[in-house]
């Protein structure tokens, strides 16, 4: 009986022990920043993501503000892995030579994203304007909002509030 007790708490301790390794790693900023901003698209006014490292250690943030002006935002740190991984990703695209797109659906109305990247050695800065967006841009939102929704919920609910008073209205 006492075997299964012991097994139990070292068990218990190797979890935390992994746990303690992911969040001790070694982590070089280099001063990366990541960051993107839509406007005008149909979640609202403006959302956006951000993954930075500078002033609070490794971190994701993101952001809406409604057609009423509401805004909502959250911030939570990572682990220097998950900052890499998503780095690495955005550093796939080869951000330093990118620019204005022209493969966007460049409609009038069409939502405008807006694209700031650097680390200690580059800075660029680009945006499109598009429904949807297009490679390789959008393998730098689709890395920033996997880890900017990873492990919690969407931001200011499920359902926008214009759309829930609709269905309330019914």
């Amino acid at each position: 009986m006492n075997r299964v007790v012991l097994l139990a708490v070292l068990a218990a301790c190797g979890g935390t022990n992994k746990q303690v390794q992911r969040e001790q790693q070694a982590f070089d900023c280099k001063d990366r920043y990541a960051t993107y901003i839509v406007v005008g698209d149909i979640s609202g006014d403006e959302r956006g993501v951000q993954l930075d490292c500078a002033d609070a250690g490794p971190r994701i943030k993101r952001w809406k503000t409604d057609k009423t002006g509401k805004h909502v935002e959250d911030s939570r740190n990572i682990t220097p892995g998950q900052f890499d991984t998503a780095w690495t990703q955005i550093q796939g695209t080869g951000w330093e030579n990118l620019k204005d797109c022209s493969n966007g659906s460049l409609g009038k109305r069409d939502p405008v994203y807006q694209f700031d990247i650097k680390d200690d050695q580059n800075k660029a800065s680009f945006s499109c304007q598009t429904r949807e967006v297009p490679y390789p841009y959008f393998d730098i939102t689709n890395s920033l909002d996997q880890l900017a929704m990873q492990g919690v919920q969407q931001l200011g609910g499920d359902v926008p509030d214009e759309l829930d008073q609709k269905d309330k209205q019914r």
